[in-house]
């Protein structure tokens, strides 16, 4: 009988199907093959996508059954919950001594023989129970990563009884960030059951301008904003640690540490690529009545808690500032990345605010209903994919031609640039991927610039304000990275000279009009390298397009990134 494991093999086309790429996410590869699967999502931007929406999908779940389904079950009667508890300590209770006996009792009955034979058996015996006792009785149970995160995060944010009165109550988190000789303590607080604003890392090597949270929200945004990650998962006695390498990253390492009675998150690491680190420390956490956050040793970096409740009926008179709810909407699209690639409405009416369109998937539509559900004053509309037939493109980075030339116009540049055929795939499935998530953010970006004009943005408190310009702010670093991506398909055009950019002076203007050079880009990219459609133009023409769109969305970026040309240079 052939009992050798079948090792893990691409389908024709050199991909991995849904199966492995599942078992990739459990960890239940073996590592030759997980270090496969992950080499290979690393450069294919397709499997990648749909590694990420099967991702996505089992959050949305977990999500769902914990936040939803588990709170709607009536309490079992007798104290049920107690029994599994009660049959534990019975069986900690009995079984082990008279396990204990049996073993005992066996190994005696074997040394009593005098043969070799069962003197060779009796040692295999013993041998064979140690490494069970040691390595399966006594092992700490192992966890995936996005699982320890999914608990971390349920242990920091729990789930809100309105039965027994809970609204409204907040928690307050005190930290000590060190990095080398400076050490900062700050305080944070957010309410319990709403979203968490300000989780996102803000990549400051300087402790005093960090203003993000120890949170497992915040680990796991920037964890999934990797392309190519290698996790470490370990229990080290009453502790959790969860590593995770970036490689060629702003951040190339961090590990975050949890405690294993309630997964709640008590220190976090960060080293920087120039090997900077810093380093959090949980002081306190508390879980009661809202209360002014205190300063002590800084000034601190107080988060405007979010109000959970349901939305007004209409006629209502609202009881918070309209223009500041929707700017929370926004923000919590923007913290779980939604404003990337769904397409909804959020208006104002005259009792709230309303979410209204179609999902992406049924999986999304369930979990964005139990998130913003936990903003007051919102009405949430938004319908699953199949409820009303075919979803419209979110971004024109989905809804762009499929419609191919016989080749790309750049077949014969990246042919000799490229001798192998996998080398010239991966080339071209990392720029078609830059320039998605590139015009992903700046249509994310002409969306709050076309919502926010002056008046509308002086209509906001300060604290909102400040979320409008984190979220500008991220989206232009954003677009800058991807447009930095696509370098080296310049680096294989044929030199030539591009005409001067006009910069608008108002920052509006200048978002509009980097976002119709960026979709210009996007438009050429796929004509030069993927063959789609070249609305006439020969490879010479399309390069010098492509090359003046990509130098006009530098200048425009440095613009923007101006303190005299915009308000985000804060």
């Amino acid at each position: 009988m052939n009992t050798e494991i079948e090792r893990t093999s691409f389908d024709a086309d050199g991909h991995p199907d849904e199966n492995q790429l599942l078992l990739a996410l459990e960890g239940e590869l073996p590592s030759a093959e997980a270090m496969q699967i992950e080499q290979h999502l690393g450069t294919c931007w397709s499997c990648r996508a749909r590694s990420h929406e099967m991702q996505r999908g089992i959050l949305a779940f977990v999500e769902y059954r914990e936040k939803r389904y588990l709170p709607s079950i009536d309490t079992p009667p007798n104290d049920f919950r107690g029994f599994p508890a009660a049959l534990k300590r019975t069986i900690a209770e009995s079984e082990p001594t008279r396990l204990r006996a049996r073993i005992w009792q066996w190994i005696r009955g074997a040394l009593r023989s005098a043969t070799q034979v069962k003197w060779a058996a009796a040692t295999a015996a013993i041998l064979a129970a140690v490494i069970f006792w040691t390595q399966v009785l006594f092992s700490p149970a192992t966890l995936s990563a996005t699982e320890l995160l999914t608990r971390a995060a349920a242990a920091q944010n729990p789930i809100v009884s309105q039965e027994k009165n809970e609204l409204h109550r907040t928690v307050h988190q005190r930290l000590r960030i060190s990095s080398g000789q400076q050490t900062i303590v700050r305080e944070f607080s957010w309410t319990v059951g709403s979203p968490m604003p300000q989780a996102r890392w803000e990549m400051q090597k300087d402790p005093a301008k960090w203003s993000a949270p120890l949170t497992a929200d915040g680990f796991s945004d920037w964890r999934n904003s990797l392309e190519a990650k290698k996790d470490s998962v370990r229990r080290s006695g009453e502790r959790w640690v969860l590593d995770t390498a970036a490689g060629d990253n702003l951040i190339k390492e961090a590990w975050i540490v949890l405690r294993a009675t309630d997964f709640r998150p008590v220190e976090q690491h960060i080293r920087f690529a120039d090997n900077r680190q810093l380093d959090f420390e949980e002081l306190s956490f508390e879980i009661g009545s809202p209360r002014e956050t205190r300063r002590e040793h800084t000034v601190s970096a107080q988060m405007a808690p979010q109000v959970s409740g349901r939305p007004l009926k209409s006629g209502s008179v609202p009881d918070v500032n309209l223009s500041d709810r929707e700017l929370d909407v926004r923000y919590t699209m923007f913290t779980h990345r939604w404003d990337l690639d769904e397409d909804l409405l959020v208006t104002q009416t005259s009792s709230g605010v309303e979410v209204s369109g179609i999902a992406s998937s049924t999986d999304r539509a369930i979990s964005m209903r139990a998130i913003l559900s936990g903003l007051s004053n919102v009405q949430i509309l938004i319908k699953e994919p199949g409820a009303t037939g075919q979803r419209a493109a979110a971004n024109p980075s989905q809804s762009k031609s499929t419609a191919a030339s016989s080749a790309p116009l750049l077949k014969d540049v990246l042919d000799k640039a490229f001798p192998s055929h996998e080398g010239r795939l991966a080339f071209v499935d990392r720029c078609l991927a830059a320039s998605d998530t590139e015009l992903s953010h700046a249509w994310a970006l002409r969306k709050l610039a076309d919502r926010y004009a002056e008046a509308e943005e002086r209509q906001l408190t300060a604290g909102a304000q400040s979320k409008l310009t984190e979220m500008v702010r991220v989206h232009l670093q954003k677009v800058g990275e991807e447009n930095a991506r696509l370098d080296p398909l310049i680096e294989l055009l044929p030199r030539s000279r591009s005409p001067r950019t006009e910069v608008p002076a108002d920052w509006r203007a200048l978002v509009l009009a980097l976002f119709a050079q960026v979709q210009k880009q996007d438009s050429l990219v796929a004509s030069l390298i993927a063959g789609t459609r070249s609305n006439g133009q020969d490879a010479r023409a399309a390069s010098e397009s492509f090359r003046s769109a990509h130098e006009a969305v530098a200048a425009l970026l440095d613009d923007l990134k101006n303190p005299g040309g915009t308000r985000q240079a804060k």
